[in-house]
């Protein structure tokens, strides 16, 4: 049986466009329909599973785990997974002037609709960096979403063509330095970067500002921390370098959606879900 999580849905799209809905489908078939033709634009990521893609004009390519579909309005296609089947997949579907313009411009319309993303988790986190954040309430925030979603098609037209792997390495670095060292100016000057030059390849590459994969990291140490029962707030406050309890609190619960109380309630109640 199929299962949709929906990441993100916006009711209202800034003026230049942007995301409509973002969904992960488990357990998909993919297009039931023969042949259909949509009004937007849709970015398929597909995670688990194999199958086919088939348009109008005589596409018939095979699609496995990794690989991502691009699909601009008015063009007749089929895909999914093989007969009997399921797979899982990310779907993006956006609309607006400035992916007109995109498409206009030729940067939309390729070969092949079919384009191979690896390795996968990089390129999953990318996708869940983007949709898994908070709604996006503001004209600007709309416009920003708009912005980082350019930069990843910008990044998955880029990988259709180029060989991303150093990129790709960089970042996998980047985040090891981060981890080893939990001083993101310390990481810059340890890959040879200023820190400016730092920020801006890492945010671009994995979506989010180094500071705030420091920050993730700290949150899950402290989730580790909360299970057990007998630790203090205080006691992990200290341990992860905050100057008190209540800015610890603060940034957890702005990282988490629970205070650490709660979390810790939680876990402690449902421990099997977390």
């Amino acid at each position: 049986m199929w299962e949709e999580k929906v990441y993100k849905q916006n009711l209202h799209l800034s003026a230049i466009g942007g995301i409509k809905i973002a969904c992960f489908l488990k357990n998909g078939v993919g297009v039931l329909t023969a042949r259909r033709t949509l009004p937007h634009y849709t970015l398929v990521y597909v995670t688990r599973g194999h199958g086919t893609y088939r348009d109008a004009s005589g596409t018939d390519l095979p699609v496995k785990a990794g690989d991502a579909i691009l699909i601009v309005p008015g063009l007749e296609h089929w895909y999914g997974p093989a007969r009997g089947e399921s797979w899982d997949e990310f779907y993006l579907v956006f609309e607006g002037p400035v992916f007109d313009l995109w498409h206009e411009a030729g940067c939309l319309i390729r070969e092949s609709p079919v384009i191979s993303l690896r390795p996968m988790d990089f390129w999953r986190d990318r996708i869940t960096r983007l949709i898994g954040g908070a709604g996006a309430l503001s004209e600007s925030e709309l416009i920003s979403e708009t912005v980082e979603l350019q930069a990843l098609l910008a990044d998955i037209v880029k990988a259709g063509e180029d060989d991303m792997a150093d990129d790709i390495a960089w970042l996998s670095k980047a985040k090891e330095t981060i981890a080893a060292t939990m001083d993101v100016r310390l990481a810059a000057q340890t890959l040879g970067h200023s820190y400016e030059a730092f920020r801006k390849r890492f945010r671009k590459l994995s979506g989010r500002s180094p500071g705030r994969y420091r920050t993730s990291i700290l949150m899950e140490q402290a989730c580790e921390m909360l299970t057990d029962p007998k630790v203090m707030l205080r006691d992990i406050s200290d341990e992860l370098g905050y100057c008190d309890e209540y800015h610890f609190s603060r940034q957890f619960s702005k990282t988490v959606g629970w205070s650490p109380s709660e979390y810790r309630s939680r876990i402690a109640r449902e421990p099997e879900q977390f």
